[in-house]
């Protein structure tokens, strides 16, 4: 992604400061771009109107400044907890709570419910929290990407 946002900034300071190749402006409005973010700047530096004024080319300085923005966010992003530390958790406590619930002489695979309930119930809330956050399967861009088909 940090490759694509360059190219976002650098195709559009070139267009403004007339320094790009003859097709470099077609070439950069007419390829789709993998992170629906950047690929939505693109789609609205494309319609801003040709011959460039000063209302366009405010617009494109505007569009520079918005991915530049990005580049702090991608950094700061949160990590999503993994589906794998949830259950080790549930399970911990359902090994606890199976253990304290234990009979003698009733056997090992006596009241298993107290193990695997609380290991669904970790997967479970770390799939709630990643959803809240929108980070991981959840984020937004990766579901734009996964819509468009690219994966």
């Amino acid at each position: 992604m940090r490759q694509e946002r360059d190219y976002v900034i650098e195709a559009i300071r070139a267009f403004l400061d007339g320094s790009g190749g003859q097709w470099d402006w077609d070439d950069f409005t007419s390829a789709a771009l993998r992170s629906a973010r950047l690929d939505d700047i693109r789609r609205r530096a494309r319609a801003v109107r040709l011959p460039l004024d000063a209302d366009g080319e405010t617009a494109l300085r505007r569009l520079i400044d918005e991915a530049e923005q990005l580049s702090a966010d991608g950094r700061a992003k949160v990590r999503p907890w993994r589906m794998e530390a949830g259950m080790i958790c549930g399970l911990i406590v359902g090994a606890l709570l199976w253990w304290i619930k234990y009979l003698p002489g009733g056997g090992v695979f006596q009241n298993l419910q107290w193990i695997v309930v609380p290991a669904a119930a970790g997967i479970l809330i770390v799939a709630l929290r990643n959803r809240r956050k929108e980070i991981g399967y959840f984020d937004p861009e990766v579901i734009a990407e996964n819509q468009r088909g690219r994966v």
